[in-house]
């Protein structure tokens, strides 16, 4: 039986799918990463903005402070006091002088494990802005000293060598004018004596100062995840510090003399020798318009590594979503796509073969046109020839008639030829009428059904008895499954099995005709609508072209598929058409 497999080229490949769906994914990680840097963004910004608000309110702070610092430098000796415990200047001294007796007693038990040597003492003088560090034994003897007694130092006071005040404080109430020098004593711990500080008044307005933007600091309670503030003089210098470890070191890079030129705040971000993370953000401050020095806030961004981690969950998840649901919508179009191309492609193959078919009807049906004259003229001669010229003798008569049964066989074989050329050229007309499908069908197995079985081909019928009666043309669709059912039988030599089944849908009934026989090879699917085309030494090529006219002019379609060896299956699509 003939074969026939419609392969249609996609236009549209699933490479191009693939190219799309490969666009579609750079474009969603592109817009992830734009996010994700506008949101990386947008949390710096914020953290910089606090970190500006911080600065404004610390440099105000220290502004204050400084200019009562200022103005207090100018005062009388007799206004001192009223100054410095009032406004923000309150409780500075005291501040001052805590800081000094701890560093007292620091020093003392410095001592205590390790006998400190004048060297020694001159490295703490530097560390806490001292002029001179002293100690003395129980009888008020300089033991060892930072450096040689300075001139107009005072003695120690009585109270303090006869152990009657374990602590001297010469340092509260005192103006930072001319040669005044300030004090703090204490009375050691555990070894007998004295451990004496000396300050200079300009020491002492050093430390006031240092001490006042301390307290700026202070005064701002910083949240979680502000990993230090620190402030810093015009030489670099840390002034202050939230961690007091840091005081007096001097911190520089180019990125802080930047900032300190620059009037605008500047950002960056940087690993502390810890290892954190830190995103810190710097802006010079001024008194009178005079540079002072810098300000710096530094964050442990945490947080927001935190929050960034959820958005770029958020994000992947987007990516796939869209990712998904691009993906199906394309695939969808895809779908769709092939199956109009699919479509259009068929409808061109039988535009195609029906204006092949009707081109080479024409010229069949001219050619036989001429060639049926004179074979109706050999045939009525013959037909003479047999009746008026019978021989005589009885042995020739036999062999004459014989011979004249062929020739007359053989011009008729070749008149039905060209009946199926000429019916070939001309359009159906269709004798359209209620008729069973199921009648035809079996009336067309009861025909083939000697025949079959003396090629050992066996028939199986399998359709429902409920099939409605259809608009056909029962006599011409006869015909084209008389020609379908030859070709499946003639490529059964050995036998087989005929399979015809029937499936009713809502707009058509589907018959199917599958054989067991040997099949087409693929290279031979594309020729069997060919109007001359056959594969049987006595066929001529033009069963099944007629089967696939009467076929389309019932407004169905013809499709065949086979395998070599396996078979092949024919499907006769009709539709169902509406009553009168």
């Amino acid at each position: 039986m003939f074969s026939h497999t419609n392969k249609i080229k996609r236009n549209f490949s699933p490479v191009y799918l693939a190219i799309l769906c490969g666009i579609l994914l750079i474009i969603l990680i592109v817009n992830g990463i734009l996010e994700i840097n506008r949101a990386q963004n947008g949390f710096y910004l914020l953290l910089k903005r606090e970190a500006l608000t911080h600065i404004q309110h610390i440099e105000r702070s220290i502004q204050d402070t400084l200019a009562a610092l200022q103005w207090l430098e100018n005062s009388s000796e007799s206004s001192f006091p009223n100054l410095i415990f009032s406004g923000t200047l309150f409780g500075l001294e005291e501040s001052v002088a805590e800081y000094l007796l701890q560093a007292a007693h620091q020093i003392d038990q410095m001592n205590r494990e390790k006998p400190l040597t004048p060297s020694d003492l001159q490295s703490l003088t530097e560390q806490y802005l001292a002029s001179s560090i002293e100690i003395y034994d129980q009888k008020g003897n300089v033991i060892r000293s930072s450096s040689a007694p300075a001139s107009g130092r005072k003695a120690l006071p009585r109270e303090l060598v006869e152990q009657k005040r374990s602590v001297v404080i010469d340092l509260i109430g005192k103006p930072f004018k001319g040669d005044q020098l300030f004090s703090i004593a204490i009375l050691r711990k555990i070894t007998p004596g004295f451990i004496a500080l000396h300050f200079s008044g300009e020491q002492m307005q050093r430390l006031f100062r240092q001490f006042a933007i301390q307290r700026a600091i202070s005064d701002l309670t910083p949240r979680q995840g502000i990993l230090f503030i620190s402030v810093q003089d015009a030489n670099l210098y840390i002034l202050a510090h939230s961690d007091s470890v840091f005081i007096g070191r001097k911190e520089e890079d180019a990125f802080l003399k930047n900032s300190l030129r620059s009037s605008q705040a500047l950002a960056r971000h940087y690993r502390s020798e810890k290892g954190e993370e830190v995103f810190e953000v710097v802006q010079s401050f001024s008194l009178k318009n005079q540079p002072m020095g810098l300000i710096r806030i530094g964050y442990v961004p945490e947080e927001i590594h935190s929050v960034l981690n959820q958005i770029k969950k958020n994000v992947f998840l987007s990516i796939l979503f869209f990712l998904i649901l691009g993906i199906s919508a394309i695939s969808l179009i895809w779908v769709n796509q092939n199956r109009h191309l699919r479509k259009v492609k068929e409808m061109e193959d039988r535009v195609r073969l029906a204006e092949r078919l009707s081109s080479l009807g024409h010229l069949a049906a001219g050619v036989a046109h001429e060639i049926r004259n004179p074979l109706n003229a050999m045939g009525m001669g013959l037909q003479r020839l047999k009746r008026e010229f019978l021989p005589q003798e009885d042995s020739k008569k036999d062999e004459y008639l014989s011979f004249m049964d062929v020739i007359l066989k053989e011009i008729r074989r070749v008149n039905g030829i060209i009946e199926q050329f000429l019916a070939l050229s001309r359009p159906f007309q269709l004798n359209l009428s209620l008729s069973s499908l199921q009648d035809l069908l079996k009336n067309l197995i009861t025909l083939f059904l000697e025949e079959a079985s003396a090629q050992g081909i066996t028939f199986e019928a399998h359709w429902k008895d409920d099939l409605s009666p259809m608009k056909i043309d029962s006599e011409k669709l006869t015909q084209a499954f008389i020609n379908i059912m030859k070709n499946g039988m003639q490529a059964m030599e050995k036998g087989g099995v005929v399979r015809i089944e029937t499936h009713s849908f809502k707009d058509r009934v589907d018959v199917i005709i599958s054989d067991s026989g040997s099949g087409i090879p693929p290279d031979q699917m594309e020729k069997i609508f060919n109007y001359y085309y056959t594969t049987k030494e006595k066929g001529v090529g033009l069963g099944l072209p007629i089967a696939h006219r009467i076929i389309e002019a019932h407004g169905g379609q013809l499709k065949v598929e086979s395998k070599v060896g396996v078979g092949t299956k024919v499907t006769v699509t009709l539709p169902v058409q509406e009553r009168d």
